[in-house]
């Protein structure tokens, strides 16, 4: 086991990494998280998990109250949210008792959410059991939910009291779902780490699941240290963790086929390919980004319109005074934040990086 721990200006919390779900139990009462517990995970990772979970955690004294939702975007919603607040409440949770989000992406977001508005915030625990997850939306406080017309439109920060992570869950992922998180840990070598990105390129597939707890933990302590500089994204300094994203949660929101990975990677290949078109980068980063794109068999192209896009990309919470705002990538290892594009500039480029 690997202990990361997240030093913020007003508070601190480990991330134990590689830690087993069957012990958890022993965290809760070191951390002393209260005497309710309430899981909120999905309909997926509820029969892997969720029962090893809770006879842990009633081993250990607590009393134990699951909620599961269904998996996917489709459960990110107020709706949802205010499902859960109501079965908090009809639970008894107070203010010093404690939220687990057991799962992926959707779940840490959606728990975290409910845990920060709960009466006016409580404990919250994350444990993921996704790669993306792990790698990325269990790390650094930001949770929200959706609107129809936009990702996370609706959120707070929020950070977890400790968080979990048991790599042997992984094992129980289809591999769609492990390339999805992929694509995170693609985005974190360019915009962080070029070590980790030449990996990514000279490493066989196949090999690549063997280096987990290492890519894990890379990609934590990327995320850790932006956070740490900038928790709540008022420095423009965690804006980098968005690159791919802007035009990636714009094809999100217009696709029912796609998952948040495989729209973040065809993201990073527009957004790459605009920065080629800037000057800000060479034309061979644009094909080393798709190489990778293809070896974890992410999509290198999209049949949605260039103007829907741009739609949606108008509703973007990172666009300021009116104007969109990107992450461009310079070399592996480094970006360029706060870039302006143009809608002209996306819908000319649209056809030509595919």
């Amino acid at each position: 086991m690997k202990i990361i721990e997240v030093c913020l200006k007003r508070e601190k919390y480990p991330i134990y990494l590689g830690y087993p779900l069957e012990e958890i139990g022993q965290l809760f009462i070191k951390h002393e998280c209260g005497n309710k517990i309430f899981i909120i995970t999905d309909e997926n990772v509820s029969r892997f998990y969720s029962n090893a979970v809770r006879h842990s955690l009633e081993n250990a004294g607590k009393k134990v109250d699951i909620c599961v939702v269904k998996p996917g975007e489709p459960s990110k919603t107020i709706k949802t949210a205010y499902h859960l607040i109501e079965k908090c409440s009809q639970f008894g949770l107070d203010r010093t008792d404690t939220i687990i989000a057991l799962g992926g992406g959707v779940v840490c977001d959606l728990a975290g959410f409910v845990a920060s508005i709960y009466l006016r915030g409580i404990s919250l625990v994350s444990i993921p059991t996704t790669l993306l997850a792990q790698v990325d939306a269990s790390v650094g406080g930001k949770n929200g939910v959706n609107l129809p017309w936009g990702k996370n439109l609706v959120g707070t920060f929020h950070q977890p009291s400790f968080v979990v992570m048991d790599i042997s869950t992984l094992k129980t992922l289809p591999e769609r779902e492990i390339s999805q998180g992929m694509a995170e840990v693609i985005k974190c070598g360019i915009i962080r780490s070029k070590k980790l990105f030449q990996f990514l390129l000279s490493t066989d597939k196949k090999e690549i699941k063997n280096h987990f707890d290492s890519i894990i933990s890379e990609c934590i302590t990327i995320k850790k240290r932006v956070v740490e500089m900038d928790e709540k994204d008022t420095k423009g300094i965690r804006e980098i963790l968005n690159f791919g994203h802007t035009i990636g949660h714009a094809i999100e929101i217009n696709s029912r086929k796609l998952n948040h990975g495989e729209c973040v990677a065809l993201g990073m290949i527009c957004e790459t390919f605009i920065a080629v078109q800037k000057g800000f980068c060479c034309y061979c980063l644009f094909e080393n980004i798709k190489e990778l794109v293809k070896k974890f068999n992410l999509p290198t192209k999209t049949n949605i319109s260039s103007q829907k896009v741009v739609h949606s990309l108008l509703f973007d919470k990172k666009t300021k005074g009116g104007k969109l705002r990107f992450v461009l990538p310079v070399k592996p290892g480094a970006v360029k934040t706060g870039v302006e594009i143009s809608t002209n500039d996306i819908i000319s480029n649209w056809e030509k990086w595919q």
